[in-house]
């Protein structure tokens, strides 16, 4: 009755979850976040999980297909354990990340025993089926557990012991401000902290199984070193799909070689940058670091495309009224009203209006810059009067603002809600 179950049932179950593996993991991710909100604190932590539980859904069902002994054939993808080291070099407690895994079992097993459901019709057969599914489950997560934890243990002796370790324990106390040697952080880091540095964060908003994230990251940085005129930049990773660099140089960085930063797609691809501007010493080194930050939050509420280089400078304003996106929302709704609304019409409305305020009030140039008719603009701008119910001309300041913010708190989802898609930064161990 086993074998007839498991040809059955069980195969055919584990057919369909490898096909759902991408869905039913980004669910598991949502379950295991709720109960452990400090892992998965940030969107990086949360998708570096979902590759990980991706994998490893994938992996179980080529073992529950085919009916090997999941004692012995549990193995850890790369994104799988890549996650575990990177918890080894954070500090993550490995009875958290153990207790993650669990909470990831227990998750999987709902989902499999709801699709083995769609496989046979008799009650009996389907709480046979759950039984030996169940035990089968439970035999490869206890293998793939005593792999986490002697690749977690092992790297973590190896982490502590390094020059690494050493280098991430210096960044992170410069950059909490406390007290430092500028000389003896300099050696420590192998860096020149007296000089001019140019921060920046490089990362990627997924994991893909067998792509080296850390190389592609590692490439775009070196190019935009290379065109700022440093050969060894510092970088450090921030976790599996970010890293943060300083560049740095001995005399001032011009403006127009930052607006003019580049690197090549085709080693990184899927990457984007965001830089903090020129600063000197350790404190620029923290400054630039911090605008770096800064630049990435608002590239990633504004969706900057792959290959984008964000520079603060550029978004200093939005960064500074998104501070509290909540007060943003508000301030937005309160100026522009129904102008805020996401349709077509508003949008051609709202983009008249900035443009209009760009160009000073300029009719002609408005029409001009937006390749329409003078009376064109005229009649948008009192659409858009009609429904702001003022003139465009007063409170120019605050309509400037909450039109460039619009945007942006449009598109940032609302508190304590994470899709698979959400994915911004995660800042490592110096959050």
């Amino acid at each position: 009755m086993e074998r007839r179950l498991w040809s059955t049932v069980l195969q055919p179950a584990a057919v369909e979850l490898a096909k759902r593996a991408d869905e039913i993991s980004a669910a598991v991710v949502g379950y295991i976040s709720q109960r452990l909100p400090d892992l998965l604190g940030n969107a990086e932590a949360l998708e570096a999980n979902r590759a990980s539980t991706e994998a490893s859904i994938r992996d179980f069902a080529e073992v529950l297909r085919s009916g090997a002994d999941p004692l012995h054939s549990a193995s850890l993808g790369s994104a799988t354990l890549d996650y575990a080291l990177d918890g080894a070099h954070h500090g993550v407690p490995l009875t958290v990340l153990l207790r993650s895994y669990r909470l990831g079992h227990a998750a999987t097993s709902q989902h499999l025993n709801a699709i083995m459901a769609n496989h046979v019709t008799d009650a009996d057969e389907l709480n046979r089926a759950i039984e030996l599914c169940s035990a089968w489950l439970f035999a490869y997560v206890d293998a793939a557990l005593c792999l986490i934890d002697d690749a977690y243990t092992t790297e973590r002796d190896r982490w502590l012991r390094s020059a690494a370790a050493g280098q991430a324990e210096t960044i992170g106390v410069i950059l909490s401000g406390q007290p430092i040697d500028f000389e003896v952080a300099s050696r420590r880091l192998r860096h020149e902290l007296q000089r001019v540095h140019v921060a920046a964060i490089a990362w990627l908003d997924t994991r893909e199984e067998g792509r080296n994230t850390l190389a592609m990251l590692e490439a775009a940085i070196r190019d935009i070193a290379a065109a700022i005129g440093s050969q060894h930049p510092l970088v450090q990773p921030l976790g599996t799909l970010s890293a943060a660099a300083w560049i740095s140089t001995k005399g001032d960085v011009p403006s127009r070689v930052l607006d003019e930063l580049r690197f090549r797609t085709a080693r990184a691809p899927g990457v984007r940058v965001a830089v903090g501007e020129p600063a000197r010493g350790i404190a620029g080194f923290r400054a630039s670091h911090l605008e770096a930050l800064q630049a990435q939050r608002i590239a990633r509420m504004a969706d900057r495309g792959e290959g984008s280089i964000t520079r603060y400078s550029d978004i200093s304003l939005r960064a500074l009224a998104t501070a509290n996106i909540e007060q943003a929302r508000a301030f937005v709704a309160c100026e522009l009203g129904a102008l805020a609304v996401g349709d077509d019409t508003t949008r051609r409305l709202a983009a008249t209006v900035r443009t209009y305020l760009d160009e000073n009030g300029s009719r002609a140039r408005t029409a001009k810059r937006l390749n329409i008719h003078e009376n064109t603009v005229s009649y948008r701008l009192r659409q858009a009067e009609e429904i702001l119910g003022k003139s465009v001309d007063k409170r120019t300041l605050e309509l400037r603002v909450a039109l460039t913010l619009a945007e942006l708190v449009d598109k940032t989802p609302e508190p304590n809600r994470w899709t698979p898609g959400d994915i911004p930064a995660r800042t490592g161990i110096w959050n």
